[in-house]
């Protein structure tokens, strides 16, 4: 029980710095935003919506098996350690991914580095509760 309050709990706090994140792009990068209206993208995406709200959950109970694994292997306190979590899993899974995804479809770079970060900012934040609940 604890472990699925644990991970309910990291996912509504990526869900808050998820929607800042976004807010946040879309002030300082608001030409990425043009990018969105490529017909690679749903032009009206109101049956998906709701993927964007579930998505923190899964990344939480993700991330918590994959910090369940590979706790140990990270050394240091809180914040390195959530850190160094978060980095390899933007590098092990992120960055893959997103080299296929920048092969395949019309995007640019920085929209796939805003992506990149997005995820590893999203993990990061999961990892801190996992590191502060479950270290």
């Amino acid at each position: 029980m604890k472990n699925l309050i644990t991970i309910l709990l990291a996912g509504v706090l990526v869900l808050i710095v998820s929607v800042g994140l976004l807010y946040g792009f879309i002030y300082f990068f608001p030409a990425l935003m043009e990018e969105y209206y490529n017909p690679v993208f749903r032009s009206n995406s109101f049956q998906t919506d709701l993927l964007f709200y579930v998505h923190p959950f899964i990344l939480s109970a993700a991330m918590f098996w994959f910090w369940e694994i590979s706790k140990e292997i990270f050394s240091g306190s809180l914040i390195p350690r959530a850190y160094k979590v978060a980095v390899s899993y933007g590098l092990v899974a992120i960055i893959p991914v997103l080299s296929l995804t920048f092969s395949a479809i019309n995007i640019s770079a920085l929209m796939v580095f805003t992506w990149v970060a997005y995820g590893v900012i999203q993990s990061f934040v999961a990892c801190l509760v996992f590191a502060n609940r479950n270290p």
